[in-house]
């Protein structure tokens, strides 16, 4: 069973949310699913139903600008990439334990690309024992194969700033799931156009990367190439200083797959993946 709720952030925004119940209400374990940089929340419903039927409560959500939490006029939605860790990931995080949901102990957070790059903007995160970190990396673009900066290079420095100056925002039509308001767009352009990625940006304030002592399990693959290709990856666990923290770089062949890349694994298609990748690591 599933149910839609409200999240309130400190700013008032409002963000979408769904929690997949388990048949088992005894179980205290909850697994927070956070979304890459434009993918709705619903990508997700086939491996939330999937940890439900082994007794996991699972939440997924909509950050501002996304899915269910966008405005429906997108050019006057002025939500902003940092936002998503350091003011909505918190509401719901202290959501969850306020409701009396679960603990902070029992709680999991699987973060999915920019779902995971993210998490270390979130003061909360020092309170959480375990994160699971898929095809999430860094996202400068020096650290992708040579063939793909060129493309890169002239989407940050040219066809983004183009689109949010003319049109106010970066459609979706232009490889992404879902368009993306101006504040999101120039967040992730900033910083993939520094060497350090977000770490470079002195407007963020505080961060917590370096602080987190608990576990961090990294998951990529070998044909992710255009998204998190391995440096990306190993860049961004490293900034976990504290965590104890194992990369694992999976290639297709070893699951029987032709191809995985950065969405792949999430396909319903794929238990046997998420039982080796993902319910092994929460159990």
């Amino acid at each position: 069973m599933k149910t839609n709720f409200t999240i309130t952030c400190t700013d008032d925004q409002k963000l979408t949310a769904v929690k997949y119940n388990p048949n088992n209400i005894d179980n205290k374990k909850l697994v927070v699913i956070n979304s890459a940089l434009g993918v709705k929340q619903s990508f997700y419903e086939p491996l939330a139903t999937y940890l439900t039927k082994h007794g996991f409560t699972v939440i997924t959500w909509d950050p501002r600008g996304i899915g269910l939490s966008s405005q429906k006029d997108i050019k006057n939605d002025r939500a902003k990439l940092r936002e998503w860790g350091q003011i909505d990931l918190t509401a719901l995080l202290d959501q969850i334990v306020e409701k009396q949901w679960t603990d902070w102990h029992n709680i999991t957070l699987i973060g999915h690309s920019a779902g995971g790059h993210l998490i270390g903007l979130c003061p909360r995160i020092k309170q959480i024992k375990k994160v699971i970190l898929i095809c999430s990396g860094t996202c400068a673009w020096h650290l992708y194969p040579t063939i793909h900066q060129p493309k890169m290079l002239f989407a940050w420095c040219v066809l983004f700033p183009f689109l949010y100056k003319t049109i106010g925002y970066v459609p979706d039509k232009f490889g992404l799931g879902h368009a993306l308001p101006k504040g999101i767009a120039k967040d992730w352009r900033k910083w993939s156009l520094n060497k350090n990625y977000l770490f470079g940006d002195n407007s963020l304030g505080e961060h917590f990367y370096a602080s987190y002592k608990g576990q961090i399990e990294a998951i990529g693959f070998s044909d992710d190439y255009g998204f998190s290709p391995k440096k990306t990856i190993y860049d961004l666990v490293e900034r976990f200083t504290l965590a104890h923290s194992k990369i694992e770089i999976f290639k297709p062949c070893e699951f029987n797959r032709k191809s995985i890349g950065h969405f792949g694994v999430f396909k319903a298609s794929n238990e046997h993946v998420w039982q080796k990748l993902i319910l092994s690591k929460l159990t």
